[in-house]
């Protein structure tokens, strides 16, 4: 697959070197929004069309399940140096339907660590649903998120936190928290 992606990756450059296709563009979000998603790939190249944002529009952070566990302050630590440092102004958290992270079930990740190799122990003394973020319901996932977002103590209290939810298949936005 490397090879591909490296073969790919020369066409792309020549068609920049000639004009065809834009490569620059601000490391500032142009449109001063962040989107806090799901890494599921039908979302890419989908989501930000479907909200009616292109490359350079916006800040983008994906994990599974767009989910912020308890004990894990990266995301909230990189929407708030994104409003801090970067001129965010608006955040969306998009939840999507049919989320993977919903599907999962504790036993089946803590089955797949040990075939992969994960040390057993580590494993048994895991809480894999609150590790691996397995989420109950996307609506509430999307909620809990916001709330998360809003009550950071590092987050600037001017910026906006919308969540919304996704149809990957559609497109279509619902609003869940304003």
């Amino acid at each position: 697959m490397l090879e591909k992606v490296l073969e790919a990756n020369r066409g792309f450059v020549e068609a920049v070197k000639n004009g065809k296709t834009q490569s620059i563009v601000d490391s500032k979000a142009q449109r001063k929004a962040l989107i806090f998603t799901c890494i599921d790939t039908r979302l890419v190249n989908f989501l930000e069309k479907a909200m009616g944002f292109k490359r350079g529009d916006v800040k983008v952070i994906k994990n599974p399940g767009n989910v912020i566990r308890e004990d894990c302050g990266d995301v909230i630590r990189s929407i708030a140096v994104a409003a801090l440092m970067m001129g965010i102004e608006e955040v969306y958290v998009v939840g999507h339907l049919d989320c993977g992270m919903k599907k999962q079930t504790a036993e089946e990740i803590a089955k797949m660590m040990i075939q992969r190799g994960i040390d057993p122990e580590i494993v048994k003394n895991t809480d894999i649903k609150k590790w691996a973020g397995i989420i109950d319901d996307e609506e509430e996932n999307v909620r809990d998120a916001v709330e998360k977002i809003k009550n950071s103590p590092y987050m600037p209290k001017d910026v906006k936190i919308y969540g919304l939810l996704m149809c990957p298949d559609t497109g279509e936005l619902k609003v869940i928290s304003e």
